[in-house]
């Protein structure tokens, strides 16, 4: 079996339900030389779960604000899905934010010093803010790379082709429908005139469709009554991000959905198809051509995207400019070669 040698992944949030099903795909992949488990719950419990699992991969474990900085050490891929989650279909992102700023900007900061040339992929909500949010503190740390900033809204794909799937009664995993914009409610633009292999829908269940997936987390939400949000989907959603990401890290074909730095729209952050390399984003795919709703959709999308987006932004230069005032760390990064 072939491993490659320097691939940690290291799983911010690990006890959480989201967290400890990711934990478990990654486990499974060879790819993966190390797993890193850091919350501030003990993650030994899941640790040794996990090292029941016959794959080469060492499991370790981080818990509490002390470690944190050592459970970054060497990380290839920092998934970040720690914080709080959605109980309450009528909580608004607003407030969801304010919960989550702290964890995730706390995080990036020590990772900023720790492991910057990793790949940063960000599953806390509001995924549109904090992809921002990651990308200002980076730069202010000088160590921002666009080619490895990802924001989880491959969930929203993964659905499309679910629904489409149950619609027509075809194969989930044979039906492609691009999935574009960002990953709110608003900002969810499926393309559902772009499904592959190509077939005309009537208008009333496009919309069906399409109502489907852009209410999907809140269809969860109401079914667990209150007790959480999609979280193994998510976690099935970023295993396979994660899977790109680490065949990337090898240079061999992959191709991934998130939302990323981009130039394909006036948004500086836009969710779309892209190609990998060991660099992280090697190509942006073009964007699939819309039909005349899809199209209203995107205007919609861009206005909300553009608010989600500034709100990170101005929370970062807050965090940033009081991250300035603090006494100066000793950079804790070592060689990991």
């Amino acid at each position: 079996m072939t491993v490659a040698l320097a691939s940690r992944v290291t799983i911010a949030g690990a006890a959480g339900g989201v967290g400890q099903a990711l934990a478990m795909f990654v486990k499974t992949n060879t790819r993966v030389s190390d797993l890193g488990l850091y919350d501030l719950e003990d993650t030994k419990g899941l640790a040794a779960d996990l090292s029941h699992i016959d794959t080469y991969s060492a499991v370790h474990t981080f818990a509490g604000k002390d470690q944190l900085r050592k459970s970054l050490m060497c990380s290839k891929i920092l998934v970040i899905a720690a914080g709080a989650v959605r109980t309450d279909i009528k909580a608004s992102r607003h407030s969801l934010f304010e919960k989550n700023v702290g964890v995730v900007s706390e995080i990036v900061m020590e990772a900023a010093e720790v492991c910057p040339d990793a790949m940063f992929v960000i599953i806390t909500n509001p995924v549109n803010s904090f992809v921002p949010l990651t990308a200002e503190i980076l730069k202010s740390k000088n160590v921002y790379d666009p080619k490895r900033l990802f924001g989880m809204s491959f969930l929203d794909s993964v659905r499309a082709s679910v629904f489409v799937g149950d619609a027509l009664m075809r194969n989930p995993q044979k039906t492609k429908i691009p999935v574009i914009g960002g990953h709110s409610r608003s900002t969810i633009v499926p393309v559902l005139s772009g499904i592959e292999p190509p077939l005309d829908m009537e208008e009333e269940l496009k919309k069906e469709i399409y109502n489907r997936i852009v209410k999907g987390g809140e269809a969860v939400l109401e079914a667990k009554k209150g007790k959480g949000t999609c979280q193994l989907a998510v976690a099935y959603a970023a295993k396979m991000l994660c899977d790109a990401l680490l065949a990337g890290l090898e240079n061999a074909p992959a191709s991934g959905t998130a939302l990323v730095p981009s130039e394909l729209t006036k948004s500086p952050y836009f969710s779309s198809s892209f190609e990998l390399n060991a660099k992280g984003i090697k190509k942006l795919l073009k964007l699939p051509e819309l039909d005349a709703d899809e199209k209203l959709y995107l205007e919609q999308c861009m206005r909300t995207l553009d608010k989600e987006i500034q709100k990170g932004v101005e929370q970062a230069k807050k965090i940033i400019d009081a991250e300035a005032k603090k006494p100066k760390k000793e950079s804790g990064k070592e060689d990991c070669n």
